[in-house]
C-alpha cells in the first residue's frame, strides 16, 4: 500500500501538470490578442504581467533564500527582464512551460 504522503505528492504532481497545461492553453488563446497590440501596448501588457508574477513569487523566494543580504542590490523586474534579454532569453518562447508540457506528454505514453 502506498503511504498517504506519497499519494498526496502524486496528486500534487498531477495538479501541477494540469495547471501547466491550462496555462499553455490560456497563452495560446491570448496570443492572437497580444499580436493585435501595438508594440507599445504589448510592452505595457508584458511589463504588467512580469510585475504581477514577481510580486506573487517574492514571498516564496524570500522564504526559500532566507533573510536578504542588506548590502545586496535588489533588481527590479525591468532590470531582471533586461538582463535576461541580454543573455539571449526570449520571454515569448515560454521554454519552461513548453518543457513541462513535453514531459507530461512523454510520461502519458
Amino acid at each position: 500500500m502506498i503511504p498517504t504522503i506519497t499519494k498526496l505528492l502524486i496528486k500534487i504532481e498531477q495538479l501541477e501538470w494540469d495547471l501547466a497545461e491550462v496555462k499553455q492553453e490560456l497563452e495560446e488563446l491570448q496570443a492572437p490578442i497580444m499580436k493585435a497590440l501595438t508594440p507599445e501596448e504589448f510592452q505595457v501588457a508584458r511589463l504588467a504581467r512580469v510585475q504581477a508574477q514577481n510580486e506573487r513569487r517574492h514571498p516564496s523566494i524570500e522564504k526559500a533564500l532566507g533573510k536578504s543580504d542588506p548590502d545586496a542590490k535588489t533588481l527590479t523586474a525591468e532590470e531582471l527582464q533586461q538582463l535576461s534579454l541580454e543573455e539571449g532569453i526570449n520571454p515569448e518562447d515560454n521554454l519552461f512551460s513548453s518543457a513541462i508540457i513535453e514531459e507530461r506528454e512523454r510520461r502519458s505514453k
